[in-house]
């Protein structure tokens, strides 16, 4: 019976640490970009763009209007707001007018790269 707590309090300690974590995460991402009304819904807008950027492909707005679970209007408007503030860039593909496409900005990324280091360097094991 005492080794069953003990294995509990180790877990509980181990996800007590994750749940900390996770919590100080927001908060520092939340300093890269103050204006995040909508926090998940940016961040899934920005990861989103990232990834894409990351593994070299073209990600277009409404690449990204299916992929978050928001309605259309209020991920344009979120993408219009990031694009104002300087946090991406929207241009339109070459040979179609109608699409544009998005990326981070290089200030941004970097921003964003020095967040990523510091978590992997502060949390290996995650």
């Amino acid at each position: 019976m005492a080794n069953a707590r003990s294995q509990a309090k180790i877990e509980n300690s181990k996800y007590l640490d994750k749940v900390r974590w996770v919590q100080q995460s927001r908060a520092t991402q939340n300093t890269l970009y103050r204006n995040a009304g909508t926090q998940n819904l940016t961040w899934d807008v920005l990861f989103l763009i990232a990834e894409a950027q990351y593994a070299g492909k073209n990600l277009n707005v409404s690449d990204i209007c299916v992929s978050v679970a928001a309605s259309k209007s209020t991920t344009l408007k979120l993408i219009a707001q990031l694009a104002m503030d300087g946090v991406i860039n929207k241009r339109q593909k070459e040979n179609d007018s109608r699409t544009q496409l998005v990326t981070l900005s290089d200030s941004f990324r970097k921003k964003l790269e020095f967040y990523l280091d510091n978590i992997t360097r502060t949390y290996p094991d995650l």
